[in-house]
């Protein structure tokens, strides 16, 4: 994706879904996870939409374990615009 098209995603997304990727990326960083998961986002960026769907398809059994999962949710309808993947790397870059 282009810078054009990135900054285009970046402003369609509601604030809400801005501060749950920088608390996405907070929580890894602070975990000392960021090279692993940069390894494992930058691999899965070409099967975004698909790990999207499967979020879809595990929501039932989310649902039992978390009594609140609107998280998940979130998280999985900002996974399926193309080039999500590239915003959640691009934070924790920053914050390595």
């Amino acid at each position: 994706m282009t810078e054009a098209e990135l900054a285009a995603l970046e402003a369609g997304l509601a604030e809400a879904d801005r501060a749950m990727l920088d608390q996405l990326a907070d929580g890894i960083a602070r975990r000392r996870l960021t090279p692993a998961a940069l390894f494992f986002l930058e691999s899965m960026k070409p099967l975004g939409y698909v790990g999207s769907q499967m979020m879809v398809f595990l929501r039932p059994i989310v649902s039992v374990v978390w009594t609140n999962p609107e998280r998940w949710d979130q998280l999985q309808r900002v996974l399926e615009q193309r080039g999500s993947i590239e915003l959640l790397v691009r934070r924790l870059e920053a914050r390595s």
